[in-house]
C-alpha cells in the first residue's frame, strides 16, 4: 500500500518544503493539482520539485485536454520523464475546476477515451491522427504511466480498458470503493486486460489525530468535492448503480458548490450541510489504530494507494502519517 500526498500549487516556498518533506517520511508519491484559474501553474511547481527532490513520483491531478491540448500534456510530460526517470506520472481527466471556473463543459468521455490512447503513443514516439494529419513529437520515446480520474462508472471502465492508475473519487466506505473497483476491474476485462496490472488510487481527506473533531474539521472538504462529481453522475447517469453511502451524499447536498472561494477548502460555507457520518464516509480521520484499520481494509478491496488531500504545510501531519501510518504499513510487508 502507497500513501501518497497531494498538494495545490501555492505558496511556492512552502509547497516545496511540504513535497520534500513527503519524500523524507517515506510517501510514494506527491500529487499537483493542475487548475490555472485557481492556483498557479502546476508544471513549473512540479519541475522544481522534481529537482527538489530524489526519488518521490510528481503527477498531475488533474490535467485535463480542454484547456492543455493533449499533445501539449504528453510533450510536458514527457520531457519530465526523460528528465527525470521513473518519477513522472501523467495525470488526466475530463476536467472539474480548470475548466468549470470558464464556464465550459467536461470533455465526453467517448473523446476521452481517444485522448487516453493518444498521449499514451506520442509520448512513447508514435504517430498518430489528428484532424486528418499523422503527427508525433519528434524527439520523444518515453514510458510515463497515466493515471485517469474517476468517479461515474462509464469513466470508472474506461480509466480500467487505457490507464495504468485510476484515481478514484467515491469516498472511503468499502460499499462504495468495492463498487468503484468492480467498475475498473470489468473495464479491464473488456478491453482484454488483466485487472492486476491497473493500480487503485483512492483519493481522499485524510488526518491523523486523537481529536475526532480535529480530523474531521480537518477533511471535510472531500466529501463535499465528492458530492459535486456524484450529483453530476446521478443526474447524467440514469442507471449508475451507485451504492445509498454516495446517493446519501448527493441527496443531501447544497445546490452551490464555490469554486473560486471554497473549493477544496473544509471551512468554505457550501460545506456546512455535512454531517459527521458524511465526512466519515469519504476521509480517513482520526486516531493512528483507527486510520491502519481503515487502510487496511481498503487495502484487502484492491486499493493500492491512499492518495491524502491537501497538505502544504503540514508538516507535523506528514511527520505524524510517516512515523505512525507508513512504517507500520511498510512493516506489514516483512
Amino acid at each position: 500500500m502507497k500513501i501518497g500526498a497531494q498538494f495545490l500549487c501555492e505558496d511556492f516556498p512552502i509547497y516545496l518544503e511540504s513535497v520534500k518533506k513527503a519524500e523524507s517520511q517515506g510517501y510514494a508519491r506527491a500529487w499537483v493539482v493542475d487548475s490555472q484559474m485557481l492556483w498557479e501553474d502546476a508544471y513549473v511547481y512540479m519541475t522544481h520539485a522534481l529537482s527538489a527532490t530524489a526519488s518521490i513520483q510528481l503527477g498531475t491531478a488533474v490535467s485535463n485536454p480542454i484547456t492543455r491540448h493533449y499533445t501539449v500534456s504528453a510533450g510536458a510530460a514527457a520531457t519530465l520523464a526523460r528528465l527525470h526517470p521513473g518519477r513522472m506520472i501523467l495525470g488526466l481527466g475530463r476536467g472539474d475546476s480548470a475548466i468549470r471556473t470558464l464556464g465550459y463543459k467536461q470533455l465526453a468521455t467517448a473523446k476521452m477515451e481517444q485522448v487516453l490512447g493518444k498521449v499514451r503513443a506520442l509520448a512513447a514516439g508514435e504517430t498518430v491522427e489528428e484532424n486528418g494529419a499523422e503527427i508525433r513529437l519528434r524527439w520523444a520515446h518515453e514510458e510515463v504511466p497515466i493515471m485517469y480520474a474517476a468517479t461515474g462508472p462509464r469513466n470508472l471502465r474506461l480509466g480500467g480498458a487505457l490507464a495504468d492508475i485510476v484515481m478514484i473519487q467515491v469516498g472511503t466506505h468499502p460499499s462504495a470503493v468495492r463498487w468503484a473497483i468492480e467498475h475498473v476491474h470489468a473495464g479491464a476485462q473488456e478491453a482484454g486486460r488483466d485487472p492486476a496490472e491497473v493500480e487503485i488510487s483512492l483519493l481522499c481527506g485524510m488526518w491523523v489525530t486523537d481529536d475526532t473533531g480535529e480530523a474531521l474539521a480537518k477533511t471535510r472538504w472531500s466529501a463535499a468535492c465528492a458530492a459535486n462529481h456524484l450529483d453530476d453522475v446521478a443526474r447524467r447517469v440514469p442507471d449508475h448503480g451507485m451504492p445509498n453511502e454516495l446517493t446519501r451524499l448527493v441527496a443531501g447536498r447544497r445546490d452551490h458548490y464555490d469554486y473560486y472561494d471554497g473549493h477544496l477548502d473544509s471551512s468554505a460555507e457550501h460545506t456546512d450541510y455535512l454531517t459527521d457520518q458524511m465526512i466519515g464516509d469519504f476521509a480517513i480521520a482520526g486516531s493512528a489504530d483507527h486510520c491502519l484499520a481503515r487502510i487496511r481494509e481498503l487495502r484487502e478491496l484492491g486499493v493500492g494507494e491512499i492518495s491524502s488531500a491537501y497538505l502544504n504545510g503540514a508538516f507535523e501531519q506528514i511527520e505524524r502519517v510517516g512515523r505512525e501510518i507508513i512504517a507500520p504499513l511498510a512493516a506489514d510487508r516483512r
